[in-house]
């Protein structure tokens, strides 16, 4: 795995390395996001993706 880190998120590499994660959802979010997905002509994948890297390159919160 890359060393990437949330602070590079400008910068986020676009390379052919992927991981594959499991993801244990309640079934009502599972068949909401499969929902708006194709709501969205997109699969349950493209959508996480994008709301993962959405949330990756986005405004960070103010903690302190």
């Amino acid at each position: 795995m890359s060393n990437w880190t949330p602070e590079d998120r400008g910068s986020a590499p676009m390379d052919a390395e992927v991981v594959e994660l499991a993801l244990l959802l309640p079934r009502w979010q599972a068949m909401a996001l499969e929902s708006a997905a194709r709501k969205r002509n997109m699969t349950t994948g493209q959508m996480l993706r994008r709301l993962l890297g959405e949330m990756l390159t986005g405004p960070q919160p103010n903690n302190g």
